[in-house]
């Protein structure tokens, strides 16, 4: 796949692959069950790096309730040719999550879960794969509530 400045839109449902040459998986969506604040110390994250650690580390700090699951889900080591993201997105009800490149960034969004009000925000775990060629070698990471 070609990296061009048209935006490029990469959208997912579950856990299958879509886009075409490119395929973005959601490898875990996980709720970040106690975690009613999110911390600075937890920007966006590609897996295997020093970043990832400080990630991890902050949501062990939040003192949530289920870190056997959300340790799980940020051990995901991606083969050779793909990288792996990890954001903590707020939310309320939502059931997964879609990532969409463009522009050298890479935004996720929760889905699902509509017409439900929260009284105080929930907050999830999304990782997503996505294949090397597809992205820029440093991509802007962020994330965008519903």
């Amino acid at each position: 796949m070609r990296w061009t400045a048209a935006c490029l839109v990469l959208v997912l449902a579950g856990c299958g692959a879509v886009g075409g040459e490119g395929t973005t998986r959601l490898e875990s969506f996980v709720g970040l069950d106690g975690l009613h604040q999110r911390s600075a110390d937890l920007r966006p994250a590609e897996l295997g790096t020093a970043e990832a650690q400080a990630f991890r580390r902050a949501l062990e700090s939040a003192e949530i309730t289920n870190v056997d699951e959300v340790r799980a889900a940020l051990s995901f080591v991606p083969p050779a040719d793909r990288r792996a993201f990890a954001f903590a997105v707020p939310g309320c009800a939502e059931t997964s999550a879609e990532l969409t490149v463009a522009h050298g960034a890479l935004t996720v969004r929760l889905t699902g879960g509509e017409n439900v009000r929260c009284v105080q925000a929930n907050y999830f775990l999304a990782v997503f794969s996505l294949d090397r060629g597809s992205i820029p070698p440093t991509p802007k990471l962020s994330t965008s509530p519903r």
